[in-house]
């Protein structure tokens, strides 16, 4: 489905309402025709492409969500931010950016990009830099980068038509995903903070209800309370001493019923930053592979 936010900037929702693998994207009818992201319709997508052309493809950042089609067209230039474009040309960087690299978990992880998004390596041809002014034709747009979902996270503001583009700061009830190993919670925090005092009169987001009009600064802390959540539960848990094991079968984040080594990543990734943050404040401690309150 395509829903046209203004003149030259339109909507491509994602399948299954944007949810996991897939994500909303935006088309600009504007510098050739310009795509952000690509995970989202590819019916959508070659029809606009056939229709009005395709330039380039615009990365918010290289979660495989948001390339989930980009193999489908190889001689398109592809665009990103400075801070994540390494991780789109290189494997062995995204899986570092992942944290899997090296670890038991990095042939699960080869597997899955390889065979089910694909991921190929691409060369990024054009790099945007914070508050870069960009123009797509006649279309201006403000890059803004918000790291803490990714180093490099790529938000769009369009003055003129009052349109930020957040994708992955995506005010969905699930809440935020900080757990990239150069990611840290504070630094998600001061971004999404950051993106919510703009005040754009439309705000667009990557996954699920895309669309938030007027102010988005109450949504964005009932966002944020998640985190505060997350570790709650989290300090509930280790009432006694607990392995990692123990920390990711319990399902704090996603649930008893989400079995299996993809939902094992996402567990230790997201609690592990808590637990990073608990022992450097004085907080907990870890002995003997078991972490504990003090």
């Amino acid at each position: 489905m395509i829903r046209r936010l203004a003149e030259r900037i339109l909507l491509i929702e994602g399948e299954n309402d944007g949810r996991y693998p897939h994500s909303h994207s935006l088309y600009l009818r504007d510098g050739g025709g310009i795509l952000v992201d690509c995970g989202s319709d590819i019916a959508e997508i070659e029809r606009l492409r056939e229709e009005e052309g395709l330039a380039a493809i615009l990365l918010t950042h290289y979660h495989e969500d948001h390339f989930l089609f980009l193999h489908r067209f190889p001689e398109v230039e592809v665009w990103a931010s400075e801070g994540d474009a390494p991780a789109l040309e290189s494997f062995d960087i995204l899986l570092d950016r992942y944290g899997v690299a090296g670890t038991g978990e990095e042939p699960f992880f080869r597997d899955l990009f390889e065979r089910k998004f694909p991921y190929r390596p691409r060369a990024v041809t054009r790099r945007f830099a914070d508050r870069e002014r960009v123009r797509f034709g006649d279309t201006e747009a403000d890059v803004i980068i918000a790291p803490g979902h990714t180093p490099g996270h790529l938000c769009l503001h369009f003055p003129t038509e009052g349109i930020l583009f957040l994708a992955d700061y995506d005010l969905t009830p699930f809440g935020p995903w900080y757990g990239d190993k150069p990611c840290k919670i504070g630094e998600f925090r001061r971004s999404a903070r950051m993106l919510a005092e703009i005040g754009a009169r439309v705000n667009v987001v990557s996954h699920e209800d895309p669309v938030h009009e007027g102010s988005i600064a109450a949504k964005m802390e009932g966002y944020l309370s998640v985190i505060d959540r997350r570790e709650e539960s989290l300090r509930k848990f280790l009432v006694r001493p607990r392995t990692r094991d123990e920390i990711v079968a319990r399902r704090i984040v996603y649930g008893e019923e989400r079995p299996g080594p993809w939902f094992d990543y996402g567990e230790w990734a997201l609690l592990g930053k808590h637990l990073e943050g608990m022992v450097a404040r004085g907080e907990a401690f870890v002995e003997e592979g078991r972490y504990a309150l003090r």
